[in-house]
């Protein structure tokens, strides 16, 4: 099993790249820079590990200042995207 990050682009993915390989070691981790995209192979236990990996994306996430990153997982996709507020309530 693998799950798939799209970055929203190739310096982001590099450092998403970076962090992962941190967390989870060089073999699990492949970097698509052409396409701005980070695999991660899930190799047992994938509750644990699917849990690890975004916890992983989440605080990268909140660091890089980057406005949407998207996680694909078999057939499901996630979407992180950054909050902004648009102005008070009228």
């Amino acid at each position: 099993m693998e799950m798939r990050i799209v970055a929203p682009d190739a310096a982001s993915a590099s450092a998403l790249a970076e962090r992962l390989t941190s967390a989870f070691g060089s073999e699990l981790i492949l970097l698509r820079q052409a396409r701005s995209e980070v695999d991660v192979l899930i190799d047992r236990e994938p509750e644990p590990a699917i849990a690890r990996i975004v916890d992983t994306v989440e605080r990268w996430f909140e660091q890089a200042r980057v406005g949407t990153v998207e996680l694909r997982l078999g057939e499901r996709s996630y979407t992180f995207v950054r909050w902004t507020p648009v102005g008070p309530w009228s």
